[in-house]
């Protein structure tokens, strides 16, 4: 098919809108090859209208051409049964109720659908399919739908066309690769790796595919022949969405709005938490804790591992179980008054996390879910093990939540959930259950939970991830950045890893450089296996001490900006950990570059990775002051640099505002001081500030308070205006405004008033 697009699109002839019908055939639709393919319905038209779209014949395929929003199309293929459209946990958005304005369009023997956005064109002649922006230029070109159309129609391989001068490269796949551009998607769930079936190609759309059944989901690759991208969908039924979005950072929104928002964590989980597996008994534990605040180094959360409900690990159990496992209490060899140790840590700002397993080890109550069906090897699961529950089943969730009430009331902060991966959506629906547990134990509390793997949509529950059971080497510490950048923009914007490695021992050097990096990760946990010491600061030698004292300091004052940067995800789906391929997309310098990165969109990081403290650094077109200083660089360029241990490399672009707060023990003492502005002049810069209570969904509800801030460069003035009636106790009611420039350091403090104006052209107040 050589025609093409007139510009715009929407001048194009023959056009209804979904409530309308075409009145007379175009030329090419007039043919008769058409007619055997695609046949007519009792009307006479070539078409068949739903609500969303209309559905078309080849052969014996029947294909949807649908619209759920102005940007999110859906390409649906099935047989008699279609067009119904497939549900999916992957999904935020209803794929069959939607109000989206959309038109009939024909162009040159194509007939589709067009949004404002787009439009989604097939041609039952052939077989050919397209997919257009608005003003014509082309997103996927006509192509062949089918490699295949299956007889027995067990499974669809879907056809996407490329443009030939395109890379074959994508993003977004997931953290299956060590690269930022990806170019094969076999998606599935791995101990701390996730592949999920959706990209964003640069040609300017994303896409998702959903399959009949989430467990067998769709996956992608290249053909290898310059032509396009090839989809398989196991089962009789095919759904793929597709997304027009230009850049990363529209994708990342489209693709939100599509699986949904990940709602604002807790406060706390922005602190450093510290986890670890072997604790012997309730004295080490408070010791540490204490020994965490006699040091003066900031603490929010203490995780555990197998210990705090069982004395061994469950590995070597029976498949039967054994009698009086603790699947729903705790390790009372440990914890004789749990309940209390967790009160008592609570009320020093310290959170307590417990792991979870998929599975039951009580015999009792494996004999109960074995004859009700509840266990995944009685839903046809084979391969999985013996005793994990098959959470997809309402009544195994509800039954969970029942169980687990005890648990809830004794005021966990959250829950690490570990060892999910026996299905694609077990965690999805784990976390539904804990979800569901919450609602009805803790109603309006935030659900926290950590997870060894995900899939699309998990975030919009309140789910983090780790990148699993990892080695302590520098090598792993270099894939640690892929791995979390990946997980962002495959939708997953909370990510960590076991720091400083969960088996063998890291050198000071290395574990120190682990840490420094963990500051600028989007949550900052350690963790190591039984076997090895624990990650505490004060293990290693005294100038690695410091220096990881000193991390975990900026770490706290962070939160400010991290905590305001959450509710930007919230709101927009852009993640806080970002490439700098998102934040610089027409640098192709930076295109597959992951050894440093963007925390929001102004403050690069590039942490020393390598062993010896030398490491490049390349700072993109602009000005960029390093972080805390007046001192200044010139982008577009790559420079070598020396980073003593205490030492993290980061840069500030000129025009931008941080937010940071004092160093405080943990959370619980906030503000604890002023809030400090730090200003990077060069630009007009903007930054709003968010509080609210930091555990609820209030926020949700309007119970926040947003601070503007706004510099006028030319005028040297700062000004803001606060909206929102939270005013709950941590929030800051005091500035400390500090001035990073040519003229040195300019510093002013005043009270944070709920609007207000300052000058700052003089040197210090």
């Amino acid at each position: 098919m050589n025609a093409r697009f007139s510009s715009p699109l929407f001048s194009f002839p023959q056009t209804a809108t979904h409530s309308g019908r075409y009145r007379r055939w175009s030329t090419a639709l007039a043919a008769g090859a058409f007619l055997g393919l695609a046949g007519q319905s009792a009307n006479g038209e070539i078409y068949t209208p739903t609500a969303q779209g209309i559905v078309l014949n080849y052969g014996h395929a029947r294909i949807e051409l649908a619209a759920l929003t102005p940007d999110i199309l859906r390409l649906s293929v099935g047989d008699a049964t279609h067009p119904n459209a497939l549900a999916s946990t992957f999904l935020n958005l209803s794929p069959t109720n939607s109000t989206t304005s959309w038109q009939i369009k024909r162009w040159d023997g194509f007939i589709g659908i067009a949004t404002p956005s787009a439009a989604l064109l097939f041609d039952p002649s052939n077989g050919t399919w397209t997919l257009r922006q608005s003003d014509g230029t082309t997103l996927i070109p006509a192509h062949a739908l089918f490699t295949d159309i299956p007889v027995d129609q067990d499974h669809w391989n879907l056809a996407l066309g490329w443009e030939p001068q395109l890379a074959q490269k994508v993003y977004g796949s997931g953290n299956g690769v060590d690269h930022l551009q990806q170019n094969d998607g076999q998606a599935g769930v791995f101990n701390g790796r996730a592949v999920l079936p959706y990209y964003w190609s640069p040609a300017g759309y994303a896409a998702l595919g959903v399959t009949v059944d989430d467990n067998h989901p769709a996956r992608w690759s290249f053909t290898g022949t310059n032509t396009g991208v090839n989809w398989h969908f196991p089962g009789p039924r095919a759904d793929l969405y597709l997304m027009p979005a230009t850049s990363l950072k529209s994708a990342a929104q489209v693709y939100t709005e599509l699986t949904g928002p990940a709602p604002v964590p807790p406060r706390w989980s922005f602190g450093y938490l510290q986890s670890r597996w072997g604790w012997t008994n309730q004295a080490e534990v408070e010791n540490a804790v204490e020994r965490f605040h006699d040091l003066k180094i900031p603490v929010d959360a203490f995780i555990f591992d197998f210990e705090w409900y069982t004395p061994k690990p469950d590995y070597e159990l029976a498949d039967a179980g054994e009698n009086d496992f603790a699947d729903f209490g705790w390790n009372t060899n440990l914890f004789a008054e749990f309940p209390a140790v967790i009160q008592k840590f609570k009320t020093g700002g310290v959170q307590v996390i417990p792991i979870r397993k998929p599975r039951l080890g009580d015999r009792d109550r494996l004999t109960q879910a074995r004859q009700a069906g509840w266990d995944l090897r009685s839903q046809h699961y084979s391969q999985a093990p013996a005793r994990d529950l098959a959470f997809q089943l309402p009544a195994v969730r509800a039954w969970y939540g029942e169980q687990s009430a005890g648990l809830f009331h004794l005021g966990f902060g959250g829950w690490w959930n570990d060892e999910g991966e026996s299905t694609y959506t077990t965690y999805y629906y784990w976390n539904l259950a804990e979800r569901s547990a919450l609602d009805r134990n803790q109603p309006h509390q935030r659900l926290w939970t950590l997870n060894r793997a995900y899939s699309p949509g998990l975030q919009r529950l309140g789910a983090a991830m780790w990148t699993g059971d990892i080695n302590s080497s520098w090598e792993v510490l270099a894939a640690t950045p892929v791995n979390l950048l990946n997980a962002g923009l495959a939708g997953m914007p909370y990510g960590t890893c076991d720091i400083g490695g969960f088996f063998g021992r890291p050198s000071d050097e290395l574990i120190t450089r682990w840490m420094e990096a963990g500051v600028f990760f989007p949550l900052m946990r350690t963790h190591s296996e039984v076997h090895y010491p624990p990650h505490f600061p004060w293990l290693y030698g005294a100038e690695a001490a410091t220096a990881i004292t000193h991390a975990i300091e900026w770490r706290s004052r962070l939160i400010p900006y991290y905590y305001s940067l959450a509710h930007v995800t919230f709101a927009t789906g852009l993640p806080l950990m970002r490439p700098l391929a998102m934040e610089f997309p027409h640098d192709p310098t930076v295109a597959d570059r992951t050894d440093e990165w963007m925390m929001g969109p102004d403050l690069l990081v590039a942490p020393v990775l390598n062993p010896g403290g030398v490491r490049t650094v390349y700072l993109p077109a602009g000005d960029w002051y390093h972080f805390g200083s007046t001192n200044r660089e010139t982008g577009g360029r790559s420079m070598t640099i020396q980073a003593a241990l205490a030492e993290t490399p980061a840069y500030v672009r000129a025009g931008s505002l941080i937010a940071l707060g004092p160093v405080i023990q943990n959370v619980t003492q906030q503000p604890g001081g002023p809030l400090e502005l730090q200003i990077y002049p060069g630009h007009d810069a903007s930054l709003t500030l968010v509080e609210d209570d930091g555990l609820t969904d209030a926020y949700q509800h309007g119970q926040n308070r947003r601070t503007e801030f706004k510099w006028d460069d030319q005028h040297q003035q700062l000004q803001w205006q606060r909206s929102g009636e939270y005013d709950g106790p941590e929030v800051y009611r005091e500035l400390h405004v500090v001035v990073w420039g040519s003229a040195g350091r300019r510093e002013h403090q005043c009270p944070l008033t709920p609007a207000n104006r300052i000058e700052l052209q003089a040197t210090n107040p």
